[in-house]
């Protein structure tokens, strides 16, 4: 490979990384903030309550089904937000809740 295609592609993929962790940082702010006006009174301020609610700490990457679900269509005492929330802060909310994620 050619020493100055070599430079663009590495400086492509660098860039690209960079871009990603952007709109990651991004994602994980806006969520931060759905969090704090829609979860945190239950849920507390660091994902755990000691309380009877869930540690959303302790959810794993592959749980997003059952996070979606709960979240939508409530459960137990949670009510259910999928008439106040848009895909987009659930998104927004997934990220942050993994940005926190214990594993």
């Amino acid at each position: 490979m050619h020493a100055s295609l070599r430079i663009s592609v590495v400086f492509w993929a660098l860039a690209a990384a960079q871009s990603a962790s952007a709109q990651d940082r991004s994602l994980i702010a806006a969520g931060a903030e759905v969090y704090q006006t829609h979860c945190a009174t239950c849920h507390g301020e660091r994902l755990v309550n000691p309380g009877s609610t869930f540690d959303l700490r302790r959810l794993r990457a592959d749980e997003r089904p059952r996070f979606d679900k709960a979240t939508r269509e409530g459960k137990g005492q949670m009510p259910a937000w999928g008439g106040v929330l848009s895909a987009e802060e659930f998104d927004q909310l997934w990220a942050y809740v993994r940005s926190k994620a214990d594993d």
